[in-house]
């Protein structure tokens, strides 16, 4: 069901993500402090998504040479020298140069793009049948903890010892995740392939000569490699059909974004900032609450995950719509926590329903390419929820990401027969196809 090395896995997002949170939140006090200016401090999440977007176009090259563990450990090591670096020279100097701040950033963020689909590549590799969705709850329920807690504790280490002090925490951490990483064994890791050899006969003399492509073949093997992941997200249909109602989904869900919150706060609710910090908490409970939920009743969610997925999203649509229009703080806070156990549920099954459809091959480049597209589009749903809310106001910018949502379910309702082959025998193929 679950190896034991999912465990190791396991560990390894978790350290991350504490070192992702607590190296943001001292960079970004940093930056801000220094400049006062909210634009340059901007650039760093906006490096990060760039960064990321290109590594994940080149991602499927890496990912078909080396294994997933090996690309885990030298991106982590990688981030680890960077990091360290950046600490060095902001320790050497009075009045940094930002922009090599922000092209180690970028840099950073160049390696951690590999990370992710190999990440989502070796769970399902790592646990099978009902433990995938288990695992899948899992990390579901790490991250969010490490969210709730990790911005509010970062912001207390950075007030109490500083941020450069605290970014030092954050190197340790890398440093411990390469560590968990190393103890994580890939059955399905092969040894890389050698050239091919062929015997040539001249006479009484054996030689051997090492076959090469030729750089046409070369180029044509490498855009192969890069193209493959979005040949199959069209191809298949369970997928290309996930993407649809995951990408729709993104552009309405960048509505909960810190900024987004904070706005209607201000100007629906007529609050101040700590009723942000309250939302925020409220909607990570929400999220953990889901979480154990889909940890608790995995065997009845893997029988019918595809409409309970729908009928999560459903219900956070519904909850959506009440949250736009209300005005009374206490009830938003809880609309807001409610709206995490949907999201949560539907968020767990659906990467499970991508991962149960895909074969381990196939895993790493579609993960690659899929990142790659939700990066976009959540980029260019922060620009048109930012305009749509300045043109129609904050309540009707959360109806319209209700009404994105509500889309998303529509085509997933209208094509729910994709999902509905058995199982069993489904499984049987993926396996018979990653034999082949």
């Amino acid at each position: 069901m679950i190896r034991k090395s999912f465990y190791m896995l396991w560990g390894t997002q978790t350290v991350s993500n504490i070192a992702d949170i607590v190296y943001l939140l001292s960079l970004i006090t940093l930056v801000f402090t220094a400049t006062g200016s909210l634009v340059t401090t901007i650039l760093i999440p906006l490096f990060r998504m760039l960064s990321k977007i290109v590594s994940g176009l080149i991602a499927p090259l890496v990912l078909s040479k080396y294994r997933l563990t090996s690309i885990l450990i030298g991106s982590q090591f990688g981030q680890f020298v960077l990091f360290a670096s950046l600490i060095f020279y902001l320790n050497s100097t009075v009045t940094p140069a930002y922009v090599i701040i922000f092209l180690i950033v970028f840099g950073m963020s160049f390696l951690d793009g590999w990370t992710d689909p190999a990440r989502n590549a070796l769970i399902p590799r790592l646990a099978y049948d009902e433990g995938l969705m288990k695992a899948n709850g899992f990390m579901s329920i790490s991250d969010q903890i490490i969210k709730c807690a990790g911005w509010a504790l970062s912001g207390l280490i950075v007030a109490i010892i500083g941020a450069i002090p605290t970014m030092w925490i954050a190197a340790v951490c890398y440093l411990l995740a390469m560590i968990f990483t190393a103890f994580i064994r890939d059955p399905y890791a092969s040894p890389r392939k050698e050239p091919a050899v062929v015997a040539i006969t001249d006479e009484d003399t054996l030689a051997t000569e090492v076959v090469s492509e030729s750089p046409a073949q070369q180029s044509a093997s490498r855009w192969e490699q890069l193209s493959e992941g979005w040949k199959v997200l069209g191809r298949n249909r369970r997928i290309r059909m996930l993407a649809i109602i995951d990408n729709i989904d993104t552009l309405g869900g960048a509505a909960w974004i810190g900024a987004f919150v904070l706005a209607f706060v201000v100007q629906v609710l007529h609050q101040d900032a700590r009723w942000w910090g309250f939302m925020n908490a409220s909607f990570f409970v929400g999220s953990i609450a889901g979480g154990i939920f889909v940890v608790a009743r995995v065997k009845k969610l893997q029988k019918n995950a595809f409409p309970v997925m729908l009928i999560s999203l459903l219900a956070y649509v519904i909850i959506t719509l009440f949250f736009a229009y209300n005005v009374v703080p206490w009830i938003a806070l809880i609309l807001i926590g409610l709206s995490g156990l949907p999201v949560q549920i539907a968020g767990v099954i659906r990467r499970t329903l991508i991962q149960q459809n895909l074969t381990p091959t196939e895993t790493p480049n579609v993960m690659s390419a899929w990142s790659v597209l939700s990066n976009l589009t959540f980029a260019i749903a922060m620009l048109l929820l930012s305009w749509f809310a300045d043109t129609f106001g904050m309540s009707n910018m959360y109806l319209l990401a209700g009404l994105l949502t509500l889309a998303a379910i529509v085509m997933g309702f209208v094509s729910r027969a994709i999902f509905r082959e058995d199982y069993e025998g489904y499984v049987q193929d993926k396996k018979l196809a990653a034999s082949k």
